[in-house]
């Protein structure tokens, strides 16, 4: 359960100490800190990030008007040296609230309390991510319910999610969304399809049928989904 971190905050011994602090845990990564908050926003808009430590008062905004500009919180753990803030602070659902300079102490109890959100909150992604998958379209996120989806195809930089219902398109490659499948009966059978075992109407030598679909099946992955299947 690793725990990926970013530090913000422009005074360098500030910085330093929270750096020393975070290596007090194998299971966080500090993977980036900054001085300023538009090189912050600039990584959080690219990058999956558990919790920011963030410093309120910095050269080119304010902590509180970096949390305005992101769409998606990651745990909030606010750094400063004037309470006036704190109240201001837990309007935005924040875990925590550490006043400079930060005892070693206070830090970790700050710590035991993110490590419990995180562990929460992935014992609920598991239990979605079992069961389920969310496509982006139209700037929406559509539910898919695994047992809905016939397979998946991917065309260039895109991949093509095929449902009962109809066909979503998202941005990425085959192999990524491999690794997000947790739903056992999903197989790759070619490197441009992952189909629902449950879905397939017929297998012939190198292809198989779902719906009206005839789907390849490369000689690596033939074994595979020969074994994968109820054979008398």
């Amino acid at each position: 359960m690793n725990i990926k971190a970013i530090l913000i905050e422009d005074n360098i011994m500030e910085a330093a100490v929270l750096e020393q602090y975070c290596t007090n845990y194998n299971n966080v990564e500090l993977a980036a800190t900054f001085s300023n908050g538009t090189d912050a926003i600039a990584y959080l808009n690219q990058h999956k990030v558990d919790i920011v430590f963030l410093d309120i008062e910095m050269p080119d905004m304010t902590g509180l008007q970096l949390l305005d500009k992101i769409s998606c919180l990651p745990q909030i753990v606010i750094t400063t040296s004037n309470k006036e803030y704190a109240y201001d602070a837990y309007e935005y659902e924040v875990v925590d609230f550490l006043k400079k300079p930060i005892p070693l102490a206070r830090f970790t109890k700050t710590m035991e309390k993110v490590i419990r959100n995180h562990e929460m909150r992935n014992r609920v992604a598991l239990s979605s991510s079992a069961t389920e998958l969310y496509v982006k379209t139209d700037g929406k996120y559509i539910r898919v319910p695994y047992n809905e989806v016939l397979y998946f195809e991917n065309v260039g930089d895109y991949i093509k999610v095929i449902t009962n219902n109809g066909m979503h398109i998202i941005y990425g490659a085959l192999k990524t969304l491999a690794e997000k499948l947790s739903y056992p009966r999903f197989l790759k059978v070619h490197r441009s399809f992952i189909v629902n075992l449950d879905k397939i109407v017929d297998i012939e030598d190198n292809s198989l049928v779902i719906g009206k679909k005839v789907i390849p099946i490369s000689r690596a992955h033939k074994p595979i989904i020969m074994n994968s299947i109820n054979l008398i």
